[in-house]
């Protein structure tokens, strides 16, 4: 029975009808605002979609007809930079043939072929020849590594391979003779005793490595230590040792025979000093002869000929139970003083990290172990003289240990101009620390530090990445990857959106390699969080070489930027832009979050670096000087930009959410869509559509 007419019932009912009937007219007309908003929003993209297709189609028609302008001023400095490179390696050439020398020619691979045959079939058992001829193997080794570094400046990853596998065959050759003679010496040792107080102690120096071996002949329990003045080197002798039948080896390699070309946490420093426990075997038995109405016959030596002759038989330490397996705990470790080479970068007041080389890690590749190393302490003497002392428990390959990545992130870098076919490149390091590199025609030299141990890198010039790879032989390594990112990241910086495409970074470095003759260049704090397609940097002309270097600050610099997406190009920020103060996930903001992130249509864009600066009508004087430049200087300055990954590797000094007192009252990244609505019309960032 349907409830009376005006009771409470029929008006519950009524109302609820009415609205369910507004609620219905109401998402009807909900639905019709959306549907007109889609279509609205669909017609928009069409229209911007077209509009960037007809820019893309006439901009790329002008970009292509602008490269077609330069081309022939590009393809003159290649064949120039060519020309100017083999004149250098004809000047090389002729002062290696003047210099008379019997070591191979290493950019002759016939030659090195012939040096490599001939030397391992040579069974010279002379210790102090091999170790001449070891030393010979070694400059062999480092032209071989000059080569890997010319062939690392022109990205030539098949010559780099061939030149590293002969020097890995050079290193196993040094091993094999320096063992052989080594063997020879221990099978023959009387030959080798001092009558006078019967001891057995051999050494022998060379430039870039140091020999000396103690055998255990006496088993004199008041000797205490082994000494070499002449290497700079002395240990104590732990207990078992001198109980033993044993020898001590001690050999310091200069270059790093065991881990060169790892791209792992550490690099070494200073070399490599191996301390190694041999076998010694048993001494002839010498028998007097018997010949019949001979007075005095002679008498033979009879050696024992076993599977390892010629060979020698390392020992561990501490030693290892037959039954258990297990190391013995109660082994004493070795005391040890060495004097470290001159030309090794040591910090005042820093001490060093040691590690030994653990065969076992790496899956039995190896790597380098810290434990078991301890009291270490770095002294200086009053002549200058670096000793090293510590403590090990493991004897064998010990050496100083540096983070590959101790030096990175950059905090900021800038290249001046002083002189026609000269620059000075400063890179700044936290805590204030600099590195200076004057940058010429086809070489570069350190400038700063001006710590004793650099002084051949400031005295000698030599092309960029050989100077770069010589800083690593010293203790400084500026060539980062694409894997030290993630290692130096922070809460504050994730270094990994920080590093650039490849075919960007190489294309800036290229173009703006070619500017460095008028113009100051310098990082933009815009550029760490850009996004992999784009990045920025600072010019500004500079040719008066004479005037006080130009700050990172100065008015006149004016901000470039870069982008690779449909269109390479790049163009130079409006004076507005360049008050951005902020950058993150690819857009820039200023002070007030206010987003003034470029679009990526209507702009006036350039095919390289020249061309854009042309267009701002800097003096002709300063353009026709950076055309007329040495190809040999603009490739060093390429070479040095990209190698050391400078629009990678430079941390943000503003990145993320500004503090509250960098805020004045104005709209935030969260609070600016109206702003970036702005800019979508435009086109949208091209690091947002990334």
């Amino acid at each position: 029975m349907p409830p009376k007419k005006g009771s409470k019932a029929a008006k519950k009912a009524e109302e609820a009808a009415r609205r369910a009937e507004e609620e219905r007219l109401a998402a009807l007309v909900e639905q019709e605002r959306l549907e007109r908003e889609r279509l609205d929003r669909e017609e928009e993209e069409r229209r911007l979609a077209e509009e960037k297709r007809m820019w893309l189609e006439h901009e790329g028609k002008r970009l292509t007809e602008e490269k077609i302008l330069v081309e022939p001023l590009l393809t003159e400095r290649a064949e120039k930079l060519l020309k100017e490179t083999q004149e250098r390696a004809a000047e090389e050439e002729w002062e290696n043939f003047i210099n008379c020398t019997h070591l191979p020619d290493v950019r002759k691979e016939s030659e090195i072929s012939t040096y490599l045959a001939l030397w391992e079939e040579d069974h010279d058992t002379d210790l102090h020849r091999i170790l001449k001829e070891t030393q010979q193997a070694i400059d062999v080794m480092m032209g071989l590594d000059i080569l890997v570094s010319q062939s690392m400046a022109m990205k030539n990853e098949e010559l780099t391979v061939k030149y590293r596998g002969y020097i890995k065959k050079l290193r196993k050759l040094v091993e094999v003779k320096t063992d052989y003679a080594t063997a020879h010496m221990l099978e023959h040792l009387d030959k080798h005793i001092n009558t006078q107080d019967n001891t057995c102690k051999v050494f022998n120096t060379t430039p870039m490595q140091k020999y000396g071996i103690w055998v255990n002949i006496a088993k004199n329990l008041r000797l205490k230590t082994i000494e070499y003045p002449e290497l700079g080197l002395m240990t104590d002798i732990p207990r078992p040792i001198i109980l033993a039948s044993v020898a001590v080896r001690m050999i310091h390699y200069r270059l790093d025979p065991l881990s060169p070309f790892e791209m792992g946490e550490f690099f070494t420093v200073g070399g490599v000093l191996f301390i190694e426990v041999l076998d010694v075997p048993d001494r002839p038995k010498v028998v007097k002869a018997h010949v019949p109405d001979v007075k005095d016959p002679g008498s033979w030596a009879m050696i024992r000929i076993s599977d390892t002759r010629g060979c020698v038989e390392r020992q561990q330490y501490p030693a290892v139970d037959p039954i258990t397996g297990l190391i013995n705990a109660a082994s004493p470790p070795m005391t040890v003083h060495y004097t470290l080479p001159a030309d090794v970068l040591m910090p005042q007041g820093v001490t060093p990290r040691l590690g030994w080389w653990n065969v076992e890690k790496k899956e039995g590749k190896g790597d380098w172990d810290e434990e078991g190393i301890s009291d270490v302490w770095l002294e200086t003497k009053e002549s200058g003289e670096k000793v090293l002392n510590f403590t090990t428990l493991h004897l064998t390959a010990v050496a100083i240990l540096q983070s590959r990545w101790s030096s990175f992130p950059y905090k900021s870098w800038m290249l001046q101009p002083m002189g026609p076919n000269a620059s000075m490149l400063t890179v700044e390091f936290a805590g204030h620390l600099q590195v200076k590199f004057e940058v010429g025609e086809g070489r570069c030299r350190l400038v700063w530090p001006n710590d004793e141990a650099l002084r051949p890198l400031r005295e000698k010039p030599v092309p960029a990445m050989q100077l770069l790879q010589q800083l690593i032989f010293h203790g400084i390594n500026l060539l980062p990857c694409n894997d030290d990112a993630d290692q130096i990241s922070t809460k504050r910086m994730d270094m990994t959106k920080c590093l650039k495409n490849q075919q960007l970074e190489e294309r800036v470095c290229q173009g703006v390699s070619l500017l460095a003759p008028s113009f100051a260049i310098c990082c933009s704090p815009l550029n760490a969080t850009l996004g992999e397609k784009e990045a920025c940097l600072k010019l500004a002309a500079s040719t008066d070489y004479q005037s006080a270097p130009l700050e990172a600050d100065d008015p006149n610099f004016r901000t470039m930027m870069f982008r690779s997406a449909e269109l390479d190009y790049c163009f130079m920020l409006e004076p507005a832009q360049e008050a951005a103060v902020l950058s993150e996930d690819g857009k820039i903001y200023d002070r007030d979050g206010i987003n003034l992130t470029p679009p990526t249509v209507g702009l006036e864009t350039k095919s390289i670096p020249l061309t854009a600066m042309q267009e701002l009508m800097y003096e002709d004087a300063a353009i026709q000087r950076c055309k007329k430049s040495s190809a040999a200087f603009t490739e060093q300055v390429r070479v040095m930009m990209e190698a050391m990954r400078l629009l990678s590797f430079v941390e943000a000094p503003l990145t993320g959410e500004p503090a509250d007192d960098e805020v004045e009252g104005g709209n935030h990244k969260g609070d600016a869509a109206a702003e970036e609505e702005g800019a979508e019309e435009g086109g949208g960032a091209e690091g947002a559509e990334g």
